[in-house]
């Protein structure tokens, strides 16, 4: 199945939502329902907690996770009341993994809004986080078969170790490529998957339709992480409505940074990789130009388009349906707003 162009992608990183959102109308309505049932959801938190739970459930980011649950749901069959739930526990996981993560790059902004470690500290902001997880886990053991609840698990389980991993290897200049991947695979794919995955094992799919969608997922996610990665370092703070540079400045090397020390000779390695951890706004010029002159946008998007085809070869045997397209439509999305990041860098 092809591949549809899509104009939104042509868009600004600012007007991303947006664009989402009109790609998503097909599921339009059944993301209301989630909406409506993570609101409902806050009223199961003690009241003292209710008021710190209905603030980061309302930084409303893209609410992607639950997107890809119900596409799932309506590619291998109909969107039921257990796929609204399914994406309920996916948001609720995806969130704490914000909050504990805002907590850990000391980040001030998501989605244009203070964060919950600048408000309330980090002390609330990590148990906060925990409650997320525990109530997520919660719903995942309501589901009368018990693969719902181990998968999410387990699955919970992979993005905690890859934060993990990702923190004991900041600041370290002999990350390989393939780590670098194997890491994004955790902390973004297993989401990205597990919500493909669980959206077709509702429907009863067969299983080699229910691996298709995991990997599926699992692809989308690290090229839809490998694109936030770029915008962390060549997005513009307000169009992007987040903190930007924490990467840099926390240690984590990230795609670009990790191409850009394999095309510097290894005497210079070391000078390099303290420039790009100083993240000092009046030395983003010398390093961008060291980013342009070495190949490494071009070899970002790449990488991008790589996992994008490894992602659309698992829709071609799905039926073709507004479900199915759908799928295809964010995977143009996403390397379209790749390209355009990128482009916009070289011509800046």
């Amino acid at each position: 199945m092809g591949v549809r162009t899509l104009n939104s992608g042509e868009q600004s990183p600012a007007s991303e939502a947006g664009s989402l959102h009109r790609l998503l109308d097909p599921i339009t309505a059944h993301l209301a329902r989630v909406e409506v049932a993570l609101t409902e959801q806050i009223r199961g938190f003690d009241p003292g907690v209710t008021d710190y739970v209905d603030y980061v459930l309302g930084v409303a980011g893209k609410r992607l996770r639950p997107a890809l649950a119900l596409l799932a749901g309506g590619t291998t069959g109909r969107i039921s009341d257990e796929h609204i739930t399914l994406g309920v526990i996916v948001e609720l996981i995806h969130v704490a993994t914000l909050v504990h993560d805002d907590v850990l790059d000391e980040a001030n902004l998501r989605h244009g809004l203070t964060t919950s470690n600048s408000r309330w500290g980090n002390e609330i902001s990590v148990l906060l986080g925990d409650c997320l997880f525990a109530h997520a886990l919660s719903l995942a053991a309501s589901y009368p078969t018990t693969i719902v609840c181990r998968r999410v698990s387990e699955s919970t389980n992979t993005v905690c170790a890859g934060e993990i991993l990702q923190t004991q290897r900041r600041f370290d200049l002999d990350l390989a490529v393939d780590k670098y991947l194997e890491i994004i695979d955790m902390k973004t794919g297993a989401l990205f998957a597990v919500s493909c995955e669980l959206g077709a094992e509702l429907n009863g799919a067969p299983a080699h339709v229910v691996k298709q969608m995991h990997e599926f997922g699992s692809s989308l996610g690290i090229a839809y992480q490998i694109y936030d990665d770029c915008v962390d370092i060549f997005g513009q703070e307000r169009q992007a409505g987040k903190s930007l540079g924490t990467d840099m400045k926390k240690g984590k090397l990230t795609l670009p940074w990790l191409l850009l020390l394999q095309h510097t000779p290894a005497d210079s390695r070391q000078e390099i990789g303290d420039l790009i951890f100083r993240g000092a706004p009046s030395e983003r010029a010398r390093l961008l130009s060291l980013v342009n002159g070495n190949g490494v946008l071009p070899e970002s998007l790449a990488t991008v388009q790589k996992y994008i085809a490894r992602a659309e070869a698992k829709l071609a045997d799905l039926p073709v349906d507004i479900y199915s397209r759908t799928f295809g439509g964010l995977l143009d999305f996403i390397s379209s707003k790749a390209r355009l990041l990128l482009k916009e860098e070289v011509a800046a």
